[in-house]
């Protein structure tokens, strides 16, 4: 179960960041985003932190198997960088590596990424109050399938379904607050 857990966090997270300084990545300057992933009757919690318009982007998940141990893992990504962790009992632990996905935005969707991606608009519609454009894609992942559907507002997916064979996991942010500041320990967390 945590390797599922931490390739959809992977994943989710490493859309995110691009390497170019020319363009945002979402169209607020930060975010803090409380979500909920459901994967196989399997409930985790956490965070997403955004600094920068997705120049620094954060997501934690807190995992508890119960009588066992309880500890927070994460994706961190700097534009083109991008850092798998875990956190047990205050020590972080984080391995480096280059952002793969990291052409990949949407808030400036280009005809090269549409076509590379599959990527289909299926209209509008409303989370958490805002105004959400819902889009369709793929990725192929070790030359698998994953299909992607996320409602994503200013860029920044709000809800999301990632489907890979007949695996599915389900992401809902159910407390969204944006251009606020973000904590100092979570922006350094891992140190540049």
């Amino acid at each position: 179960m945590k390797k599922i857990i931490l390739f959809f966090l992977l994943l989710s997270i490493a859309f995110g960041a691009t390497a170019q300084d020319s363009f945002k990545k979402y169209g607020m300057k930060s975010c803090i985003a409380k979500k909920i992933t459901t994967t196989g009757g399997h409930v985790t919690e956490g965070t997403v932190y955004i600094d920068n318009y997705g120049a620094f982007e954060c997501d934690i998940q807190t995992i508890d198997v119960p009588g066992f141990i309880t500890y927070d893992m994460g994706v961190l990504t700097r534009k083109d960088r991008i850092w798998t962790f875990n956190i047990n009992e205050g020590k972080v632990q984080s391995k480096e590596s280059p952002n793969p996905l990291s052409d990949f935005n949407l808030l400036e969707i280009t005809d090269e990424m549409a076509q590379k991606y599959e990527m289909k608009d299926l209209g509008e519609e409303e989370i958490l109050g805002k105004k959400c454009r819902k889009i369709s894609y793929v990725v192929m992942q070790n030359r698998k399938r994953v299909d992607w559907t996320v409602w994503a507002y200013k860029g920044f997916p709000l809800k999301t379904i990632v489907k890979q064979r007949r695996q599915e996991s389900v992401i809902e942010v159910t407390d969204f607050k944006e251009n606020v500041p973000i904590p100092k320990d979570i922006l350094n967390l891992i140190p540049e």
